[in-house]
């Protein structure tokens, strides 16, 4: 049961247009968000939420893989920084989180900040642009319950932003369907949820790739890998957590290593792993498999220019 309380975002169009500058309030906190598309970063440089400190976002899509790519910040006075911003090319908006007044000062935005990177690496629901692991500064413990407050309210927030960086998992909901595929050497279970697809955790994907397989979800997969989401296991790849695809055809063409569609999942038995995201998917018996191929090797990852 959700025992959470009901509350209400505001969100206010400064140029009366949704692909301007948008200002995000929410009735049960101090902060506030402030959207800024990348097109019109400049002509609003000097508005206060740049000024003061709190914490930014620069959110994107990664030209590699078309996955959320994510920079999280944090400065005394973002402004500043502008020149360092610009040089990564992949973000096409950012998102500043600030508090009126004095109410945030630099040892709270160490702390944010350590804390939102520590949750999305835990989650690797997104690409993270940053290469450093800054530790959570020491606060007072009074200092500390306003942070988390703060990490919580700005997690509630994001994703009503489309920012899914920060977003555990969905689970299968009562009554929700477990479907299988067997296939090319592959071994998944998953369902649908959230308007996503999740592949459970220890489900088994094909190194096998099929001459159909789209590059961009070969590009996926090894993103995957990089995140640690998939590990090398003989002429597998397995998921050590759960993942939530953007659509079953999406999971399918990634776990069959081939141009499969949504189609390909099948309902299975049911299994304990049918109530457990993190469960072992089970086996299907009336799955056709496509004839193997060599195992390729897991490209390189590229090197990309101007990393921090």
């Amino acid at each position: 049961m959700n025992n959470r309380r009901g509350f209400s975002i505001r969100t206010f169009l400064a140029e009366g247009t949704p692909d301007s500058l948008q200002i995000i309030e929410h009735s049960q906190w101090i902060g506030r968000g402030v959207v800024i598309p990348r097109a019109v970063f400049e002509q609003h440089s000097s508005r206060p939420e740049l000024t003061g400190t709190g914490i930014y976002l620069l959110d994107g899509a990664s030209p590699r893989t078309g996955c959320e790519r994510v920079y999280i910040g944090q400065t005394s006075t973002l402004r500043d920084n502008m020149e360092r911003v610009q040089r990564k090319d992949f973000w096409t908006r950012m998102i500043v989180f600030s508090a009126e007044g004095p109410r945030l000062h630099r040892a709270h935005t160490d702390y944010i900040e350590a804390r939102l990177l520590e949750i999305a690496r835990e989650t690797k629901a997104a690409e993270l642009d940053n290469t450093k692991e800054p530790a959570p500064a020491q606060l007072w413990e009074s200092d500390r319950a306003d942070a988390d407050n703060f990490v919580d309210q700005v997690m509630l927030v994001a994703p009503t932003l489309g920012v899914r960086a920060f977003e555990s998992v969905p689970a299968m909901a009562r009554g929700g369907e477990l479907v299988r595929l067997t296939s090319n050497g592959a071994n998944a279970s998953g369902y649908g949820a959230g308007g996503r697809f999740v592949v459970q955790a220890n489900s088994a994907a094909s190194r096998q790739d099929g001459p159909g397989c789209p590059g961009h979800v070969l590009d996926l997969r090894d993103s995957l890998v990089e995140r640690g989401v998939l590990v090398e296991e003989g002429k597998q790849l397995k998921f050590t957590q759960a993942f939530a695809f953007a659509s079953a055809q999406q999971a399918a063409q990634l776990v069959t290593a081939d141009d499969s569609d949504g189609g390909a999942w099948r309902a299975g038995s049911t299994s304990s792993a049918a109530d457990d995201s993190r469960g072992a998917p089970g086996r299907t018996e009336d799955r056709v498999t496509t004839p193997a191929v060599n195992v390729k090797p897991l490209r390189a990852k590229p090197v990309e220019a101007g990393a921090e």
